[in-house]
């Protein structure tokens, strides 16, 4: 909230507190403490309002309804694409599968040996 602050040096900071000490005189902690209790008010709120927003679930069913329509909007979209250039569509689906990793092959079975019944 203050990031101007890492940024003051000694000599800001200095004229700040004479400022501050012709402003408020004797007054200057009063009002510091004053100050310090509203920002903290300030920031309940916002993480309660926000703690609220999370917890409603109506919101968090919009949320999903808006990214699953999303999802499906970017499908929709490249449905005219890969008819529109079936090579491009072929080489995303080779990518996709040479992405994937190979099967484990069926074991051997040793030679002289059956799997059925003996007779």
């Amino acid at each position: 909230m203050f990031a101007f602050v890492q940024t003051l040096g000694w000599q800001e900071m200095f004229l700040l507190m004479v400022v501050g000490l012709l402003l408020y005189g004797r007054n200057l902690p009063e009002a510091g403490r004053t100050f310090g209790q509203f920002v903290a008010k300030l920031k309940r709120g916002y993480h309660d309002f926000k703690d609220q927003i999370d917890r409603d679930e109506s919101i968090r069913e919009v949320r999903k309804t808006l990214a699953d329509t999303g999802r499906e909007v970017r499908n929709v979209t490249a449905l005219p694409r890969a008819v529109a250039d079936p090579a491009s569509a072929l080489r995303d689906l080779t990518n996709e599968a040479m992405s994937q990793p190979l099967p484990e092959p069926p074991s051997p079975t040793p030679p002289g040996r059956t799997d059925g019944p003996s007779a």
